[in-house]
């Protein structure tokens, strides 16, 4: 299924939290309180893998925590953000948990590719938080990064076989002024059958001759950054 529009909210815990304290706080949080909103299709929180990440050489996320929500219309996300249902009654309590505002990334989300995940699967996701290469124009960027680079990672020896979806969100324009912004140029789903797949991959041989250069080409990477974690659908 492909939504309109996706927002994807950038959390940061506060710092007397632990990493494991916040993430339980804030699924404990959206279990009791749940996001409900007119054109919202599904939501998913993606709470970081414990320990260092299994990407070797990525810059990691300065966040604790995604949460990802998919609408029918950008335009019901907008309503949603400038509701008071949004500044009163479900932003109040969340930012008791954070350090600061929420960031947030939106656009229109291009599936690239997915297959159905099958029992004995525990899924990964990376979350890619691209930076363009300034000499790029926005259209060449996005070009590259959904179109040519998406190729090349389906092209790997075994990726279909690693890889459950990926979707790639690039941002156009900036999120909804309620939210802290990025320099971001969109953000990218990549979800893998296990983290056992997730490191075959990025230990490839294929990736560090060919993904790895490629991204160099499209990509900042001291400012681009990337969280591993695990998905958790809420609705």
């Amino acid at each position: 299924m492909t939504s309109a529009y996706k927002l994807t909210v950038l959390l940061t815990r506060r710092p007397d939290l632990t990493p494991e304290q916040f993430a339980e706080e804030w699924l404990a949080l959206e279990r009791r309180d749940p996001l409900e909103a007119q054109g919202l299709e599904r939501y998913s929180v993606i709470r970081p893998l414990a320990g260092d990440s299994p990407i070797k050489g990525a810059q990691p996320a300065p966040y604790d925590a995604v949460v990802e929500t998919w609408w029918t219309r950008k335009n019901d996300a907008a309503d949603w953000v400038i509701s008071r249902d949004f500044e009163d009654a479900w932003l109040p309590p969340r930012l008791a948990l954070l350090a600061e505002r929420p960031a947030a990334i939106g656009g229109e989300p291009v599936v690239v590719w997915e297959r159905t995940e099958t029992a004995g699967m525990v899924p990964v996701t990376v979350t890619v938080l691209p930076v363009s290469l300034r000499t790029l124009r926005v259209d060449d960027f996005i070009e590259h990064w959904v179109g040519a680079h998406a190729r090349l990672a389906l092209a790997g020896p075994g990726a279909e076989d690693r890889l459950v979806r990926l979707e790639d969100t690039p941002s156009r324009v900036a999120p909804p002024s309620r939210f802290a912004k990025t320099r971001y140029d969109g953000v990218g789903a990549v979800t893998f059958a296990s983290v056992d797949a997730l490191r075959d991959e990025f230990g490839s041989d294929y990736y560090r001759d060919v993904m790895a250069p490629d991204e160099l080409k499209f990509t900042d990477p001291a400012m681009s950054h990337v969280l591993v974690g695990e998905r958790i659908d809420l609705g």
